[in-house]
């Protein structure tokens, strides 16, 4: 069995690379591993902080208790997943849990060590998938800061903590393998990680080295049929329903489409981590730490939609709120499509760290880190449409869809034309220097309220460059709705009539079948034509010299460039972001405490004010309006066109981009943390704190297009709205919180505890879609714009609780004497605040962010973690269960232009494992062991009836664990 030393962090680590010996609490020494060491360690670093924080740990080398960092931060109290990577796009679930919240919001800053770290992909954030969970010693969540910690989370801050040499005592060599099969896929992906680490003391003192390196397979296939929003039609006598549920002058509400999709999702994650560490002396330590990872991701969708059902017929049944049941579809037209991804993004960070302890009452330390991230995202999609076109008849009120069609020749490749394509490319890039100094006095504590006086300063640089695209969507060579006159180049043709003939044209396509689509519980047409996966995963210019041969006299489809410079930001066909960002901050920050001052008990805590500057760079892009026509126009030779020329001596004015923009703001944050052991087993908690969250880089884009609108004469000016325009905002203040957080605190058992936490925050200067008015010369021309922009001003509240309670129990008898449980509950409530439009130029995502009757964004009211534990006779097993209750996932979906909603959703996990040997362990681990369906919903509050079903994998892997 090994043998493990755990070093708890405190509110210093989540500044500092590693903990300081008056900042952190070292546990005996302990002889067990598995859950109780996990819970054990867990619980013991809740205990000891002097913040309040909550941990998930991996005392067994590369054993977190889940097989994602993600999954395993849904087990703390308050933390939440939400399950696709981009709520904008909800019908793509993630395989390994998309983003992860803290107490119902999204403002979670990220860590490692407590250092910095982001991906390129994500702004701010991290993409916790980008991460190997095996690197990993463990994970805390931060839920109130104290002045020493790094600003940057509202909602809480993660620290995802890797190992270091001096953590061991004696040389370290264990390996993880392990082959992870999904039952859906039908597919298996080989796994592991190795880590070695030895200390020695040499004629310069005591060296350490550890390397760790993670190579983490993974696959995932999703199936998910969709209806898309439901839209009001009046029935008339000619299209009421049969059977009386839709009656003549009723409306009812019938969905937009009717769709299914199937998505294989493959990545390769390889990671390694590496750590020296020299101590020369009794004063000084020096550690280097070095990360590196790498996620290669690779999708391909096959997807089948009909154009629109929404036209009622006497078919279609409806339920008591009028809402489409079920129906038949005559004729529908059958778009096919297959969409390939394929993304590759790093992160590689470098740390070096020092202690001084030269005696005495001073220590010092400092910490200087490069970290890098790059996003590269290519996505490819070609488009069939079927001509000889089946019937459909669906039926949507049970707990999945039906949909079956007679008549047509769905396997009739000469049925099916070529419809159009689309790309879309990035290339992301982000880095930031990092350096600080701290300086302690410890005064004697003995004769001292105050305990230490900490201070110090940090200071960062990071460059940020976006360069994207827009989805870049065009015609081949015939849609259902009009072929402009051109040819139809059907799937076994060579090319249009009188054009370049590709012979490779007629291979370019498959004859696709969903196969055991939901497992056989769902039925649907089952077999259509699609592009092939091979035309598109060779890159958008391959694809372009095959499908070219398509297009006829007025259409085509032209692919993107990687050329950034040649699209213009805030064009909607991308361009590139480059911003710069500053910041100097200082803190000062006490510790004190007393063994009778708290009503005859034992209490401390912290006290402190960090002040920190952020500046911000970058240079406008402007966008000119565009101006049509002619004054006077030939209708109207006496026309006035003094507005007119006016206008056109603005546009004709020159450029207003380059022009450089600076943004500066100062945010004072102080912070009390107080404890009261109220017993030696009871303590109890108060914390009061100001924290921060800086805008998303895609706000700050300095962006701006201007209009000029004119009456339909074209040289009035609109009266109500002659100038507007849309933008970026580079002049963006940060989120800020007042937080206050309470606890109560027993501590029965090493790895027994009940406890109870209550929070509130007052959230000031959310950031929504507004409009200002901003005065902009050109030409000699000076114009008063109506300009809408993300802005500063909202407020809201945020309240909640968390429950709960881990025991093993040992006072059973015999083998009942293993058993454990773990469980906690939270709730969530919030009044005020607004919801951010994702893409300021679509006018319909800033309405519907804008509603007032919709509430936050992925908030949960409610969610709970129960785990039934059991360990004993070298079994270590967990039966853990997660749920959640209903939320808004995004106020506007993508193509839906509607709320969708996430329903309850429940997933039941487990693993069971064995000793063979004290240094040998196997086990099996699996994932949604009950198949839990997700279903998401569309529409108000009032009404939201499904409309995406999704299955996706039960994942099962078998685990070998040895370290000697």
């Amino acid at each position: 069995m090994l043998t493990v030393a755990a070093t708890l962090p405190t509110a210093v680590l989540a500044q500092q690379a590693s903990a300081q010996s008056d900042d952190a609490t070292t546990v005996d020494e302990v002889v067990v591993t598995g859950i109780r060491a996990q819970l054990r360690s867990a619980q013991a670093i809740k205990k000891n902080s002097e913040v309040i924080v909550d941990s998930v740990t991996a005392v067994d080398i590369g054993a977190l208790p889940d097989r994602s960092v993600s999954e395993a931060l849904q087990r703390i109290p308050g933390v939440t997943l939400q399950r696709t990577n981009a709520a904008r796009d909800p019908a793509r679930l993630a395989a390994e849990g998309g983003g992860v919240f803290i107490r119902g919001l999204s403002w979670v800053r990220s860590e490692t060590n407590g250092r910095d770290i982001f991906s390129a992909s994500n702004g701010r954030g991290l993409s916790f998938e980008d991460v190997s969970a095996d690197l990993l010693a463990g994970v805390d969540v931060y839920k109130n800061v104290a002045a020493n910690m790094i600003e940057g989370g509202i909602a809480g801050t993660t620290n995802l903590r890797t190992r270091v040499p001096f953590d061991n005592s004696d040389p370290l060599l264990a390996i993880n393998a392990d082959y992870n099969y999904g039952d859906l896929s039908e597919k298996g992906f080989w796994s592991g990680s190795i880590l070695a680490t030895d200390r020695w003391q040499t004629g310069i003192g005591e060296i350490g080295l550890l390397a760790n390196v993670s190579v983490s397979n993974v696959g995932n296939r999703t199936d998910s049929i969709s209806v898309d929003r439901y839209d009001p039609v009046t029935l008339n006598a000619g299209n009421a329903s049969t059977d009386g549920s839709g009656t003549a002058g009723e409306t009812v509400f019938v969905p937009k489409y009717l769709g299914w999709r199937t998505i294989d999702w493959e990545q390769k994650r390889t990671a390694v981590a590496l750590a020296a560490q020299w101590r020369p002396n009794d004063q000084w330590l020096f550690t280097l730490q070095g990360l590196a990872s790498q996620a290669d991701a690779y999708n391909v969708e096959y997807a089948l939609g009909t154009d629109s059902i929404v036209s009622p017929n006497s078919s279609y049944r409806y339920d008591e709120q009028n809402v489409f049941l079920s129906g038949n579809i005559p004729a529908a037209t059958w778009n096919t499509d297959t969409r390939v991804g394929d993304d590759t993004k790093k992160t590689s960070d470098v740390a070096l760290n020092f202690q001084y302890t030269p005696g005495g009452a001073w220590s010092f330390s400092g910490d200087l880190q490069y970290v890098k991230s790059s996003a590269e995202i290519y996505s490819m999609t070609a488009f069939t449409q079927l001509q000889n076109r089946p019937d459909l008849s669906i039926t949507i009120d049970g707990d999945l869809p039906t949909v079956t069609s007679t008549g047509g020749t769905p396997e009739d490749k000469s049925a099916y034309w070529w419809a159009a394509a689309m790309d879309h490319i990035e290339d992301n890039e982000a880095d930031e220097l990092a350096g600080r100094l701290d300086a302690r006095y410890d005064f004697d504590e003995n004769s001292s309220f105050f305990k230490s006086v900490a201070f110090g300063v940090r200071g960062t640089e990071k460059n940020y460059t976006n360069r994207q695209t827009g989805y870049n969507w065009g015609l081949l060579s015939n849609q259902y709705w009009g072929n402009g006159g051109g040819a139809v180049v059907y799937l076994d043709d060579t090319g249009y009539p009188g054009g370049t003939q590709d012979p490779r044209l007629p291979n370019s396509s498959t004859l696709y079948r969903f196969d055991n689509f939901f497992r056989g519980d769902a039925p649907v047409p089952g077999v259509a034509w699609f592009p092939s996966e091979g035309l598109l995963n060779q890159g958008t210019a391959y694809a372009y010299d095959i499908l070219r041969n398509t297009e006829s006299s007025g259409w085509g489809w032209t692919p993107l460039s990687d050329d950034y410079e040649s699209y213009r930001l805030g064009g909607g066909n991308g361009g590139i972001t480059e911003l710069t960002e500053k910041t100097q901050a200082a803190y000062v920050y006490a510790r004190f405490g007393n063994d009778t001052g708290f009503f005859g008990r034992a209490f401390d805590g912290n006290i402190g004010l960090r002040a920190v500057d952020t500046k911000t760079t970058s240079n406008t892009v402007t966008t000119l309006p565009s101006i049509q026509g002619a004054c006077p126009p030939a209708n109207a030779p006496g026309a006035n066109c003094a507005a007119f020329n006016q206008a056109v001596q603005f546009v004709n004015g020159g450029s207003l981009d380059g022009q450089p923009v600076e943004s500066s703001y100062t945010n004072w944050l102080p912070s009390l943390n107080l404890r009261g052991f109220l017993s030696d087993t009871l303590q109890a908690r108060f914390a009061i704190s100001r924290a921060m969250v800086r805008p998303e880089m895609y706000q700050l884009q300095p962006f701006t297009n201007l209009s000029i609108n004119f009456q339909p004469d074209g040289y009035t000016l609109n009266p109500t709205t002659p100038f507007t325009g849309v933008g970026g905002n580079p002049a963006l203040r940060p989120i800020t919180a007042t937080n206050y957080d309470a606890s109560l605190e027993w501590y029965f058992a090493p790895t027994g505890s009940l406890t109870f936490a209550a929070f509130h925050k007052d959230i000031k200067d959310y950031i929504f879609t507004g409009t200002e008015t901003q005065s902009i010369t050109n030409g000699g021309v000076t114009y008063d714009f109506l300009i809408t922009r993300y802005t500063n001003g909202a407020e809201g509240t945020v309240d909640g609780f968390e429950l709960a309670y881990s025991q093993f129990f040992d006072f059973l008898p015999g083998a009942l004497s293993g058993l454990g449980f773990q469980g906690n509950f939270t709730y969530i409530s919030s009044d005020g605040g607004k919801n951010t439009s994702q893409n300021i130029l679509d006018t319909t995502q800033n309405g519907a962010a804008a509603d007032s009757t919709l509430p936050l964004e992925g908030m949960s009211r409610t969610s709970y973690n129960a785990a039934i534990l059991y360990e004993k006779y070298g079994i270590s097993a967990r039966l853990a269960y997660n749920w959640r209750e209903e939320y808004l996932l995004t106020t506007s979906a993508a193509n839906v232009n509607a709320p969708v909603w996430a329903s309850d959703y429940g997933q039941l996990d487990g693993s069971i494992f064995y000793n063979l040997t004290k240094d040998i362990k196997i086990g099996v681990q699996s994932t949604n062991i009950l198949n839990e369906r997700t279903v998401l919903k569309v529409g108000s509050e009032t009404r939201k009836p499904p409309y995406n079903w999704v299955d996706t994998d039960r994942r099962i892997a078998v685990v070998l664990r040895a370290a000697f």
